[in-house]
């Protein structure tokens, strides 16, 4: 009897103990102050350092890009001024003009070597220009060609004024164009407008003859030069 009423006292109390356990599940709990004080005590270490390497970071990919772009255009100079400079043919065609027309100021003289002589003045390591045939009248001048040095000749030709353009063969080359081989040497022809040039190199020296002549007109004389 006695063990009966321990064995029904024992079950009310677990009964009463999940009811009151079963009350505490059902009830909110607020832990917002519990996160705070936890962050309060255990501080975010890793935050502000990885902060401030990005901060670091964006200024070192700012001069980095900068660094290269200075480097694109120092590779583009180089290959611009140390390279040989390429004629091209409308260049030549305003040179050309701008001699016989007078925009550009020329000196007469009588003799090639009066013409290296007053060059060589203005222009120290100037090319020498190679000697032509005596019975021509002349004129020169130091002109540039993409910003190398070159010296100019204006010849009185029978069929019209000829401007020949010499230069250091390691400072201008002719440009892709048609090729025509005449006594073992190769000449550039092209044309622009009324105009025709003919370009070669010889004894280290390129030179360029330009006028209202034909093409085999200007090699003719190109044959005739003396190095």
């Amino acid at each position: 009897m006695d063990n009966q009423k321990f064995e029904t006292r024992d079950e009310r109390l677990e009964q009463a103990t999940a009811a009151r356990l079963a009350k505490l599940r059902s009830l909110p709990v607020d832990t917002s102050r519990l996160e705070e004080m936890l962050e309060a005590q255990i501080p975010r270490v890793h935050a502000q350092p990885a902060i401030q390497l990005w901060k670091w970071l964006r200024p070192s990919r700012a001069i980095a890009a900068s660094l290269l772009i200075f480097a694109m255009i120092g590779a583009l100079l180089i290959a611009t001024w140390g390279g040989p400079a390429m004629a091209s043919p409308m260049e030549m065609a305003q040179l050309h003009d701008d001699i016989v027309s007078g925009r550009a100021a020329v000196t007469r003289v009588d003799t090639i070597a009066a013409a290296n002589k007053m060059l060589a003045a203005q222009w120290g390591p100037a090319p020498q220009i190679p000697n032509i045939p005596a019975e021509y009248t002349m004129a020169c001048c130091m002109r540039s060609v993409k910003n190398k040095k070159v010296a100019c000749v204006l010849l009185e030709d029978n069929g019209g004024p000829v401007t020949m353009t010499v230069a250091k063969a390691s400072d201008v080359r002719s440009p892709i164009s048609p090729t025509v081989i005449r006594g073992g040497i190769t000449y550039h022809v092209e044309a622009v407008g009324r105009l025709n040039m003919v370009m070669t190199e010889r004894n280290d020296r390129w030179i360029c003859l330009i006028g209202q002549v034909s093409s085999d007109r200007l090699m003719d004389l190109a044959s005739q030069l003396q190095f």
